[in-house]
């Protein structure tokens, strides 16, 4: 299923839809080697984690913690 989002977001790309978006699902749906670290890379970016912890407050859940790589 994850190949197929990312084969379908390539051809959205030149087509009109969501391609970015599609092939991000894509991905995350896939497992290959450094996809731990890629999603923690991206949910600590600055913009992305505040983001995530406010859906999640607004959701009722406690707010997600970022711990940096010497502190595991």
């Amino acid at each position: 299923l994850g190949m197929a989002l990312v084969m379908v977001g390539i051809m959205l790309l030149f087509l009109p839809g969501q391609g970015l978006f599609t092939m991000f699902v894509g991905f995350l749906l896939m497992n290959f080697p450094g996809k731990y670290r890629l999603e923690r890379w991206l949910v600590s970016l600055p913009t992305v984690l505040p983001t995530i912890n406010r859906i999640r407050t607004w959701r009722g859940h406690e707010p997600l913690l970022v711990l940096q790589q010497e502190d595991q």
